[in-house]
C-alpha cells in the first residue's frame, strides 16, 4: 500500500514537535537534523515542501529546492503520483543535510575515540609484524626464538596509558608550556628518533636475546606518550 504524503498542516505540527523536543534536549542535533530532512508535504498544486532548521520553507521545482513562503495549510485535493519518500537532491536548504553529515561523522568519530582502538592499533600492528618476523626467522633459520613480550608491551602499555589518561593528564599539565615551545612536527620527529637511539644503546648492553627490544619498546612507548600527549583539561575533574 502506497504511503500517503503529509499535508502542510501535518508537516508543521511535526516540525513544531521536533523543535520542541530538540529545545528540551529530548533529541540531539543529529537526530533533529535527520528528522527535518525526512519531513515532506504536498500542497494543492502538487508541489513538495519541506522545512529548514531555521524555521523556513523550501519547495521542489523538479530540479532543486528553493526557499519560499508556504501557502495556507490545507490538505491536498488529490493524491500525488509520487510516493512520500523522495530521493531528489537538496540544494536550497542544504544546511540541514550538511549539518546531518557533519554531526553523524563527528558522532561516529567520538564513538571511536571513546574506545582504546586508536591507542592500541599502531602497537598491535607493529607488534604483530615483529612477532611474525621472529616466527618466520625461527622456522627458516632456527633463530633466537619467538618474541612474544615485545608485542605485549607495544599493545599493553598504550592500553594502560589510555585507561589511566585522566590521572596522567593531571601529571602532564606542568609540561604543557614546555611542549608548546616546540612545534608538533619537531616533537613527532623526536618521538621517532628515540626508538633508534634507545635500540642502539640497549643493543650495546644486551647482546643476546630480545631484552634490548623489550627495553626499546617500553621506553619508546612511554617517552612518545609524554612528548606527544596533550592533556585534555576539560576531562579532568
Amino acid at each position: 500500500m502506497e504511503q500517503q504524503p503529509m499535508t502542510l498542516n501535518q508537516m508543521m505540527q511535526a516540525y513544531q514537535q521536533l523543535t520542541s523536543d530538540f529545545n528540551t534536549r529530548k533529541i540531539d542535533k543529529a537526530s533533529y537534523s535527520a528528522a527535518l530532512v525526512r519531513l515532506r508535504a504536498i500542497d494543492e498544486e502538487k508541489r513538495w515542501w519541506s522545512c529548514t532548521p531555521e524555521g523556513g520553507f523550501v519547495w521542489y521545482d523538479g530540479k532543486q529546492w528553493i526557499p519560499g513562503q508556504a501557502p495556507k495549510f490545507n490538505s491536498p485535493s488529490t493524491n500525488p503520483s509520487q510516493p512520500f519518500v523522495q530521493t531528489a537532491p537538496i540544494t536550497a536548504g542544504s544546511n540541514q543535510v550538511n549539518a546531518l553529515k557533519k554531526n553523524t561523522s563527528s558522532k561516529g568519530w567520538r564513538k571511536i575515540t571513546s574506545t582504546p582502538i586508536l591507542a592500541i592499533l599502531p602497537g598491535a600492528v607493529v607488534g604483530g609484524l615483529w612477532f611474525l618476523f621472529t616466527l618466520a626467522r625461527l622456522i627458516l633459520s632456527g633463530g633466537r626464538g619467538v618474541d612474544i613480550l615485545t608485542p605485549v608491551i607495544l599493545t599493553g602499555v598504550p592500553l594502560v596509558l589510555w585507561l589511566l589518561r585522566k590521572p596522567l593528564d593531571k601529571l602532564l599539565i606542568p609540561l604543557q608550556k614546555f611542549q608548546k615551545s616546540f612545534p608538533y612536527a619537531i616533537r613527532l620527529g623526536i618521538a621517532f628518533a628515540v626508538p633508534l637511539l634507545t635500540g642502539f644503546g640497549c643493543s650495546a648492553i644486551f647482546t643476546s636475546g630480545y631484552t634490548a627490544m623489550h627495553f626499546t619498546a617500553l621506553i619508546s612507548t612511554l617517552f612518545g606518550y609524554i612528548v606527544l600527549r596533550t592533556p585534555r583539561i576539560k576531562n579532568i575533574s
